[in-house]
């Protein structure tokens, strides 16, 4: 399972304080049993700031262990910070099944590298197959459907992209083209 926070962060004052708390939370928060991965993300020519985060997590039971309460887990350690959120979601996503790709495989967050960008998207409609996507981008998705938490979308996709793809890529729209904000934080590397 992915689970995926975005954030539109509207105080330039107090935004540098933000990133250094999110940083040690992100380890806080891959050091519960159950999430695996974490990685931030800064959406490309948004203003103010749009950020993502990714987490790769076994199953929603996470937002209801020990671990997670003991750490202050659903927003309680950002309350200082909560006033400059334009936008906060909080959405538990699982793969699609579909009908031309059989069962879907359990889904982890990709670790995006240096240089490479994800292009997000969200559709109230199921995910097409292939041969059927509405352009090239969309028939590289992968496809989420959500579970769980705020559930603002009923899908949404995921495409990563290759140092030089973003520039030629095109658009979708409601898309936003996110950069690397953070390296992934692995639960073996804390």
């Amino acid at each position: 399972m992915i689970y995926m926070v975005d954030h539109v962060y509207t105080d330039p004052l107090t935004e540098q304080a933000w990133h250094e708390w999110y940083a040690g939370y992100l380890r806080k928060l891959v050091s519960i049993p159950g999430i695996h991965t974490a990685q931030r993300f800064k959406a490309i020519g948004h203003t103010p700031s749009r950020y993502l985060a990714m987490y790769s997590i076994d199953s929603a039971d996470v937002y209801t262990s020990e671990g997670y309460k003991a750490i202050g887990g659903g927003g309680s350690q950002s309350k200082r910070f909560q006033p400059a959120y334009q936008l906060w979601t909080r959405n538990l996503f699982d793969a699609v099944s579909r009908e031309d790709a059989g069962p879907a495989a359990a889904i982890r967050a990709p670790a995006v590298q240096d240089g490479q960008r994800v292009l997000v998207f969200d559709r109230e409609e199921a995910p097409r197959a292939a041969a059927g996507a509405r352009n090239k981008l969309e028939s590289r998705a992968t496809w989420l459907e959500a579970v769980g938490l705020h559930m603002t979308t009923k899908y949404r996709a995921l495409v990563v992209l290759g140092a030089g793809e973003a520039a030629t890529a095109g658009s979708i729209p409601g898309s936003f083209f996110y950069e690397r904000f953070t390296p992934v934080i692995l639960k073996n590397a804390i």
